[in-house]
C-alpha cells in the first residue's frame, strides 16, 4: 500500500508537475489553498507533508505552525519546498523543525529520493521516553498516561518532554522560551496558559507543572493528602 503525501502549493503548474512525478511512489493529494488543506487534515492522516514557503493566503511557515499545533498532528515529517534558497530561508525552515528543505532547482528524482529516505529514517528511529506511567513517543509526538493517549498540542508536548528530561531541575523562563518556542518574545500569559492547560489534561498524573517566579518552570510530584 502506498504511503500518503500531502502537497500544498499556490502554483497549479507546480502541483500538476510534481504530483505526476510523486504519484508513482505515493498516494498524493494536492492543495492549492492552505486553508482547505487544514480543513482536510482534520479527517485525514498523511505519511508526510510537503509545503511551499511563499504563498499569498498563508506562508508555508505559518501553515507549519498551525499544523503542528493541531491536536491531530502525529509527528509526520514536514518538508519545505521553494525556489528561494537564501540562507535565512533555509535557517528558518530547519529552526522551525522541518526535516528537509527542497530547492526547486533539484531534479525531481533527487526530491523524491530525499523525501523517501527521510520518511524511512523517521519510521526507523521511533524514540520512546518512559517516566513512571507516562510514555512519550518522540517520533509520533504522542503522550500517553496509563496507556491512554493524551490530547496535547505540539507546544504542550514539547514542554512536557523538556520537563521530564530535566527532572527534577527547574528551567528559567528565558531558557524555556528558547527551547520550546524558539523565540525571544513570548508573553508570560502565554506560558501560564500552556502550563494551566497541560496540568488540566494530566490531572490524573501524580506529577504537576509548577511556575515559580524566581526558579522558573519545574516538574514536581504532587503532595499526598490524607
Amino acid at each position: 500500500m502506498k504511503q500518503s503525501l500531502a502537497y500544498i502549493d499556490d502554483n497549479e503548474n507546480n502541483l500538476d508537475c510534481l504530483g505526476l512525478i510523486f504519484e508513482s511512489d505515493f498516494k498524493i493529494k494536492t492543495f492549492q489553498n492552505p486553508l482547505i488543506f487544514l480543513d482536510d487534515y482534520k479527517s485525514n492522516d498523511f505519511t508526510a507533508v510537503l509545503v511551499d514557503i511563499h504563498m499569498p493566503l498563508m506562508s508555508g511557515f505559518d501553515l507549519y505552525e498551525k499544523l503542528i499545533e493541531s491536536d491531530r498532528y502525529d509527528g509526520c515529517p514536514i518538508f519545505f519546498i521553494s525556489s528561494d534558497d537564501s540562507v535565512s530561508t533555509r535557517i528558518k525552515s530547519f529552526s522551525l523543525g522541518a526535516v528537509d528543505f527542497l530547492d526547486r532547482k533539484m531534479t525531481p528524482q533527487e526530491m523524491l529520493s530525499r523525501i523517501k529516505s527521510k520518511i524511512k529514517f523517521h519510521h526507523m528511529h521511533r524514540n520512546i521516553i518512559e517516566f513512571g506511567n507516562l510514555k512519550l513517543n518522540l517520533t509520533l509526538l504522542k503522550a500517553s498516561l496509563n496507556d491512554v493517549e493524551l490530547k496535547l498540542t505540539f507546544i504542550e508536548f514539547k514542554l512536557l518532554c523538556h520537563l521530564v528530561r530535566t527532572y527534577p531541575e527547574a528551567t528559567s523562563k528565558d531558557e524555556l522560551v528558547e527551547i520550546v518556542w524558539s523565540s525571544q518574545h513570548v508573553l508570560d500569559a502565554t506560558i501560564y496558559t500552556h502550563t494551566f492547560n497541560l496540568n488540566a489534561k494530566m490531572k490524573m498524573w501524580d506529577h504537576e507543572v509548577i511556575l515559580e517566579r524566581k526558579k522558573g518552570m519545574v516538574l514536581t510530584k504532587k503532595s499526598q493528602t490524607a
